[in-house]
């Protein structure tokens, strides 16, 4: 930077050269003997200008404006004399540089009378070249002789102005000297002086108004200027209202600090740390001790608005629902603003006693909501009943996985619900709490807002956390510590409280029928039911676990966090305990859910059994959730594989077997016990869809228990052991083999029941038809038919079988086979009690006796054959010799066979199928493109009327038909439609009940064109129709007694099959024995024509050959 630029460096230097001074600081008076009338001129002109106005000289500016002149000689001055530098002086003169400075600076000037040529080239040239200097000594020279060249031309230009100019002065002097350079005359002043009294006179006179005015426009000129370099500091009190009312804190913030550094200058009370602070330099200028007061009372009202925007900020610190990063912003701003009270300090004490009141508040409000839901329900007694409701319900939503459920009409559901909010609200409010009050805890003890109450240097060094905490208030530190424990402990407690968490012994609650006194928790609802407690109980510590685990992500203390993992672990014991008694008491009542309708999946058992193994699959699992459920703390990493305690495990188990043993023991009183609805209002709907089965009958409720014991032991326990099994990873063989030996035993005491009453009505028929029926088996004659009394048992077994057949038909092998096995023995015990069979009797007993094997064949165990042999030998021993005839015996038993073979004969039906297509020929029809009606049918022979054994037909048409699936429940059983295409038809064929068979399915081709001519050989004709029919017979072997009744009573017992064709009408289908025959006999004329033509063609080959 150039010396000319600097204002103050120019000033002093046209000091000394106005004054011919060589420093500042000169000691002596040096006369100036080249005094000069030019001199005089200018000290009067200088003299002149303290009158003058200040805009006319300019002297208000702050720099002062040289004369071209003046610049260049400081130019020549600040120059080089040896041309190698710009300047001579290459640090910055600033004003504060002082004079001894100055003076030591100026000596290296050439013009200066002090100019050591040594020194200068010392300091400014001690860098520079030897061939620089001598560049620079030419230069020098150069310049010399130009200087003196133009010292030349000057005296010779004003030669003559010198010499009048030294004669003038000449004169003058010698005119003093001689006349009035004497005392009296003040050596020559006197007139000098009167004349300047009087010049002051007049001015004082002209001027003293003008001048007095004029420092009156200085002071308000003074006054404009302060204020306007320091508008905004009188500018502040209104600034920090505005920002204020804007809720712009932090610019207001930002005002007040600039405005209190600037204060600070102001009062001259800047110290070094201040003006390291990053704030700009501010210089000051002109300020008098009267504007120092005007500050003062501007900063008395800027720290009364800072005082109502602290007390601001501390009531924005103290409402607990501002977010956390809002709050650190408020502490932040309090520190900025100098406050006396900590506002981290008060922010935390503030949270803690909110935080602390709301939890109570909270846990107050929802236990009041929970009693009062209990409150409403008229009805809270506890009933088994009443439970079994809503088990019955609950199982019904998991089942079809329904998540919808209406709490509002459900008194339990609401309880539970409110439970989960109490737990869920009180986490919630932690998880909304702890962290952020951990975190600026954190922040606090680790002096992260120490720096705030000190100036922060421009560059601070990195500040470990063991030095930021030195100096921290270590009560404080404890207090945060023990305040975050006391808002965990508060959590557990309340937790606790509630769940009664440290009630060993919980005070019992009496059912009102008195069948249960299980003690249970306050908690539960009345008349919770396993399910539903279940799977609140998982919610809920669910929700405890992950409010746990997300306390531990912001790694609080040890000691702290353990008050959590100790309340997970207290809540877990609690809840699986409760889990499982519930489980086992819903067990208890769980009988009463049967509903006896048939399970639509599995019609062999009832809906019991899926209810029951969806019940018991939940409850197994929720425990497993609940105890696998972990808090992990620091430093322990969570594990795919979950170790579950063993004393869990064992709780869960005892559950599972309790309880499976108890529904076990259920049945037996369901099935022995008549049947009482759960609910009266559903059992209309109930009944409904049982369809036959007659729930008071205990035959009926012992056949579908025993079918229901038979599918829990072959699937339904050793899946829920399996499960258990692989959930807890133990072994459980020993308790399925005994689970299955129990089912073993009630089977046996259950199904036994019913075989023994039946049993019991069999050996009567038998010992009453055998031995006291008046049959004399020495001398009756030989048989002609089967008596009675067998065919009173068979019945009897057929009804059994049907019965059987129709709940649990997989049981009528096994029962059958028991009650043949008991009726060969009470045979073969009353024919030991025959003395003696003739001829007649031997072959009557026999007789029977093979018509019950043969007829119950299928149903005959070794036990049984050997109990019939034995019945062969029994009667044959009790034969009486002297009757024997051996010539007859064999044609007699031959009898005997007939007789059997006759008593097994089927039933025969005889049917026709088919289509019948009729050409439209140009006649409209429901689609442009079709070209035929059609009609395709199942009839019977002669029109018979078959809807007496066919309960429906259902035709599957082409794909492109409306409605393509055609069922037809009422005679004719027949299908019409239009169409133009052939396609395969699939008719199937569905028999009344009664029948007990099975439907069957035919297949036709739809046929609408002939392929062939008629009959007789000649064209088909356009308008003859196209028949398709076949011919068909439906054969039911063995008919039951209730079939066979209905079709003797329509004279169906044997095919109608016509001899001749009963019509010449040619659109109904011509079957008869005689038709038959007659194709019978085409079909050989046809096949001997076809093996005359191929001999004739193998005749041909050989001439060939």
């Amino acid at each position: 930077m150039n010396r000319i630029d600097l204002p103050e460096y120019v000033e002093d230097a046209a000091i000394l050269r106005f004054y011919h001074l060589d420093s500042l600081n000169s000691e002596t008076w040096e006369e100036d003997e080249d005094n000069s009338e030019s001199t005089r001129e200018r000290e009067k002109e200088s003299t002149m200008k303290q009158f003058q106005h200040p805009e006319e000289d300019g002297t208000m500016n702050t720099t002062i404006k040289l004369s071209e002149s003046d610049m260049d000689l400081q130019l020549i001055d600040n120059s080089d004399p040896l041309g190698i530098q710009s300047s001579i002086f290459t640090d910055d003169v600033t004003r504060n540089t002082n004079i001894s400075q100055l003076k030591e600076k100026t000596a290296y000037m050439i013009t200066n009378k002090n100019f050591q040529p040594r020194q200068f080239l010392l300091q400014v040239h001690k860098d520079t070249s030897y061939n620089e200097l001598i560049d620079g000594e030419t230069h020098l020279r150069k310049g010399v002789n130009q200087r003196a060249e133009a010292l030349k031309n000057l005296v010779h230009q004003n030669f003559d102005r010198f010499v009048s100019a030294k004669n003038t002065i000449d004169h003058v002097y010698d005119e003093m000297k001689s006349k009035q350079l004497n005392q009296e005359q003040d050596y020559g002043t006197v007139n000098i002086k009167k004349a300047l009294d009087d010049a002051n006179t007049r001015a004082e006179q002209v001027y003293g108004p003008v001048i007095e005015r004029r420092h009156r426009v200085e002071k308000v000129k003074s006054t404009l200027y302060v204020l306007q370099r320091y508008k905004f500091l009188f500018n502040l009190p209104s600034s920090l209202l505005e920002s204020i009312k804007q809720t712009k804190y932090d610019t207001a913030i930002r005002d007040y600090k600039k405005g209190k550094y600037l204060y600070q200058v102001l009062k001259g009370d800047i110290t070094s740390s201040d003006r390291n602070a990053g704030l700009p330099e501010v210089e000051e200028t002109g300020v008098t001790d009267l504007h120092r007061k005007v500050f003062d009372k501007v900063w008395a009202e800027v720290q009364k608005i800072v005082a109502e925007l602290q007390n601001v900020l501390l009531r924005m610190l103290a409402d607990p629902w501002r977010s956390m990063d809002d709050q650190e912003k408020t502490i932040n701003f309090l520190f900025d603003l100098d406050t006396a009270e900590d506002p981290a300090w008060f922010y935390l004490d503030s949270q803690y006693q909110w935080i602390m009141g709301l939890m109570k508040e909270t846990y107050d409000t929802s236990v009041k909501k929970i009693e009062r839901i209990k409150q409403e329900d008229p009805d809270s007694k506890e009933c088994s009943k009443k439970r079994s409701m809503s088990l019955k319900k609950a199982i019904e939503q998991i089942h079809n996985k329904v998540s919808n459920v209406n709490e509002e009409t459900n008194e339990e559901l609401r309880i539970w619900q409110a439970v989960s909010e109490l737990v869920k609200s009180h986490s919630s409010l932690l998880m909304r709490c702890l962290p952020d009050f951990w975190r600026l805890s954190m922040a606090f003890i680790e002096g992260k807002f120490a720096h705030k109450t000190t100036t922060t240097p421009i560059n601070p060094e990195p500040v470990s956390s063991r030095k930021r905490r030195q100096g921290m208030d270590m009560v404080k530190v404890e207090q945060y510590q023990r305040m975050t424990r006391d808002i965990i402990d508060r959590y557990a407690s309340l937790i606790s409280r509630y769940f009664s968490l440290n009630d060993v012994n919980p005070k019992a609650r009496n059912l009102s029928d008195g069948t249960d006194k299980t003690p249970y928790p306050s908690f539960l609802p009345p008349n919770a039911n396993s399910i539903y407690t279940s799977e609140y109980l998982t919610l809920i510590i669910t929700d405890l676990a992950n409010c746990v685990n997300d306390i531990n992500s912001i790694n609080l203390a040890g000691e702290a966090f353990s008050g959590l993992t100790n309340l997970m672990e207290r809540t877990r014991s609690k809840f699986i305990d409760v889990l499982c008694k519930c489980w086992e008491r819903d067990a208890k009542s769980f009988y009463m859910l049967e509903e006896w309708i048939v399970d639509p999946q599995n019609p062999q058992i009832t809906t019991l059994i899926q209810k029951y193994y969806d019940y018991h699959k939940f409850c197994a699992r929720s425990a497993y959730k609940i105890a696998s459920l972990t808090a992990i703390a620091d430093g322990v990493e969570q594990s795919d594989n979950r170790d579950i305690a063993s004393i869990y495990i064992e709780r869960i188990r005892s559950s599972f077997m309790e309880s499976t043993y108890t529904f076990l023991d259920g049945f037996v009183q369901l099935a022995l016990t008549d049947y009482t609805p759960l609910n009266e209002k559903d059992e209309l709907i109930l009944s409904k869809k049982r369809e036959k089965i007659d729930v008071h009958s205990m035959d009926v409720r012992i056949l579908l228990t025993v079918s229901n014991m038979e599918h829990m032991r072959s699937t339904v326990m050793s899946r829920l052991v399996t499960l258990f099994e692989s959930a807890y990873n133990i072994q459980m063989e020993e308790d399925l083999r005994t689970l299955i030996d129990v089912v073993y035993q009630l089977d046996g005491i259950l199904f036994g029941d019913y075989l023994k009453r039946k049993t019991q009505v069999i050996r009567d028929i038998i010992r009453h038809g055998i031995l006291n029926s008046g049959i004399d088996w020495a001398s009756i004659p030989k048989p002609q038919e089967v008596h009675p009394f067998v065919y009173e048992a068979l019945m009897l077994l057929v009804m059994v079988h049907s019965q059987i057949s129709s709940v649990a038909k997989q049981l009528v092998p096994r029962a059958l086979s028991s009650l043949l096995e008991t009726m060969a023995s009470d045979c073969l015990e009353s024919f030991r009690q025959v003395e003696r069979f003739g001829m007649g009797g031997m072959l009557q007993a026999t007789l029977e006796i093979e018509f019950m094997h043969q007829t119950l064949s299928q149903y005959v165990t070794p036990t049984a054959s050997n109990t019939l042999q034995s019945i062969y030998q029994t009667i044959e021993q009790a034969y009486d010799p002297q009757q024997q005839q051996s010539g007859n015996l064999q044609s007699e038993l031959s009898h005997v066979k007939d007789l059997l073979v006759f008593s097994r004969k089927s039933i025969t039906r005889p049917i026709y199928y088919g289509s019948i297509a009729y050409p439209l020929n140009g006649k409209k029809a429901s689609d442009a493109d079709h070209t035929h009606k059609w009609t395709v049918m199942v009839k019977g022979l002669n029109n018979e009327d078959l809807s007496y054994y066919i309960k429906k037909v259902v035709f599957k048409l082409h794909e492109t038909y409306p409605n393509p699936l055609r069922s037809i429940e009422h005679p004719p059983f027949e299908v019409s439609e239009t169409g133009w295409g052939e396609f395969e038809i699939m008719i199937k064929i569905h028999f009344h009940p009664v029948t007990n068979e099975k439907p069957i399915t035919l297949y036709h081709h739809l046929r609408l064109h002939p392929y062939e001519d008629d009959i007789s050989g000649q064209p088909w004709p356009k308008d003859k129709p196209v028949m398709s029919l076949l011919y068909d017979e439906l054969v039911f072997n063995e008919p039951t007694e209730a079939l066979y009744q209905i079709f003797a009573d329509h004279k169906a017992l044997t095919p109608n099959l016509p001899h001749k064709k009963p019509t010449k009408d040619s659109t109904v289908p011509q079957f008869s024995t005689q038709l038959e025959a007659e194709e019978i006999e085409r079909l050989d004329r046809a096949q001997n024509e076809i093996n005359a033509q191929i001999s004739s063609l193998k005749q041909r080959l050989a001439a060939f050959d």
